[in-house]
């Protein structure tokens, strides 16, 4: 299958296939007049997470980025943002809740300071969005998430390389994490994704839970000098991706 085709300008969401997986990109950073107009849209409950940041600066983005959900959401259902309901999983994953159940809409999102990535689909899907010049300590985080194999791949790169093998695997091992909902206790270091000796780095990587399902991720570039991943159930699915206007 095609693995996607970059990420353009639209307003209108098109038609979602089955073997689809849509992807947007937003700016978490909107001006007062929309930013109000996505704050209407959220419940009692979503203002006073909101209120609970201690800077204005992470209240409005979290405002925006469950507004801008909402509202994407609400054009795939017809419905309006205002009236959707969200449940989670026992292990966090958020999920369509009441008779939003029965179009079988997945969605998953990642946000990285001013940008979000959302992903909607019709099955189970994670995705996940980080800045490449952030500072992080590649050997513990590594370490603790990788495969044996992953590990020995890494201690063998040269000291240039790794900051973007590091990025390119952590956000491989979040969005699959995301997608089977289970975070680190999905057993990271036994889902073999990273490193791959026969697949380019930019490339879908398989790997089985321990129920025995088979999921397949891959890297993305959703702009310069960002990386993020896509993870969904099976390998039989291809992605589109657009910039929000």
């Amino acid at each position: 299958m095609a693995q996607g085709t970059g990420f353009h300008k639209a307003f209108s969401r098109p038609e979602l296939a089955a073997d689809e997986i849509h992807l947007w990109l937003a700016m978490l950073d909107q001006p007062p007049i929309p930013l109000a107009a996505l704050a209407a849209t959220l419940t009692a409950d979503e203002r006073e997470r909101a209120a609970r940041f201690r800077f204005p600066e992470h209240q409005n983005r979290f405002i925006a980025g469950r507004g801008l959900l909402r509202e994407l959401l609400g054009r795939y259902l017809d419905r309006p943002a205002a009236t959707l309901r969200f449940e989670l999983s026992a292990h966090g994953k958020p999920a369509l809740a009441g008779t939003d159940i029965e179009a079988e809409l997945h969605f998953n999102l990642s946000h990285s300071g001013d940008r979000a990535l959302y992903a909607v689909a019709r099955r189970e899907v994670g995705v996940d969005l980080e800045r490449l010049d952030r500072g992080v300590n590649h050997a513990a985080i590594i370490e603790r998430v990788c495969t044996p194999r992953e590990w020995a791949a890494f201690q063998a790169l040269p000291a240039e390389r790794l900051q973007s093998a590091f990025f390119a695997c952590w956000t491989r091992k979040e969005a699959i994490a995301k997608a089977i909902g289970g975070g680190l206790a999905s057993g990271l270091r036994t889902l073999e994704v990273c490193c791959r000796a026969d697949a380019h780095p930019d490339e879908r990587a398989r790997a089985r839970d321990g129920q025995g399902c088979e999921w397949s991720v891959l890297n993305l570039e959703p702009e310069s000098g960002w990386i993020g991943a896509l993870a969904a159930m099976d390998v039989d699915w291809r992605w589109r991706g657009w910039r929000w206007a």
